[in-house]
């Protein structure tokens, strides 16, 4: 059963539907992805953004160039202008919204963005205090992706739903990764790496009910933090590890800095 959970592939939904509904006065049916024809790098990008919840407006910049397939070479820096006119074309497809907040640009998808890039879920409203944790998930995300959505990552989205009514620790993210040989002596042929994005020092009671309610098939935890809770955060988990046995073996990791982004200052 946990097995299935994991390892199940994202949903997919068909970039056209045959589904049609009602919405003229005259009676025609409109389909509900009239509109201009998404590019590859559009559903790609749209699909990245859906699965992140949100993205502020230099991940998505960093996003398209490195989806570009255009420019004087694949994957060339693509300039504020060309980034603004991609956006501007989805917000006028209706394929997403960009909103001012914290003082960033933000990008989300509309449902209808969210269908044409194959999600089923809703559209997610901004929550202030969620936004720097979305971040820099997504800024984690393009670290251990260097093409997005080619590495198998499974959102925090996708976990959630898979997850069901068991009680599993919910992680923000989860990477397959090699079966140790103990595993696969026992014929297990899965096992799973679990990425943590954490900003703010938890309590150990919280860290350990985490470790010890992790999702079966997982192999190895990495913490993402910020540089004032690597030593805390660090000395914590290696005592609760030690707590459990030595399992799950946990890895402490600093934030990524990427290149085009600017150095993480306060918040994400």
């Amino acid at each position: 059963m946990t097995a299935v959970l994991l390892s199940e592939p994202p949903e997919q939904l068909p970039v056209r539907s045959a589904k049609r509904r009602r919405s003229q006065p005259d009676g025609r049916a409109r389909r509900w992805d009239a509109g201009p024809t998404p590019t590859a790098r559009d559903l790609t990008a749209l699909r990245f953004v859906g699965e992140q919840y949100a993205v502020r407006g230099d991940v998505a910049a960093l996003l398209l160039t490195r989806l570009s397939t255009t420019g004087p070479q694949v994957g060339s820096q693509l300039s504020r202008r060309q980034v603004r006119e991609q956006l501007g074309r989805w917000e006028a497809a209706g394929w997403a919204e960009r909103r001012r907040l914290l003082g960033h640009t933000w990008i989300t998808p509309t449902r209808a963005g969210l269908r044409l890039a194959g999600l089923d879920y809703d559209p997610w409203t901004p929550a202030l205090d969620r936004l720097d944790h979305h971040h820099a998930a997504a800024v984690v995300r393009l670290h251990r992706e260097a093409i997005p959505g080619q590495n198998g990552w499974v959102c925090e989205r996708a976990l959630w739903r898979r997850r069901g009514k068991a009680s599993w620790h919910l992680a923000d993210a989860a990477l397959p990764t090699h079966v140790p040989e103990p595993w696969q002596r026992q014929g297990m042929s899965e096992a799973w790496e679990l990425v943590e994005v954490e900003l703010t020092q938890k309590a150990r009671p919280r860290v350990l009910a985490a470790l010890k309610t992790r999702p079966p098939h997982t192999a190895h935890v990495t913490y993402y933090v910020p540089p004032e809770l690597y030593a805390a955060l660090s000395a914590q988990l290696a005592s609760v590890v030690r707590e459990l046995g030595g399992r799950p073996p946990v890895t402490v990791e600093l934030l990524p800095e990427l290149a085009a982004l600017p150095a993480r200052s306060g918040a994400a």
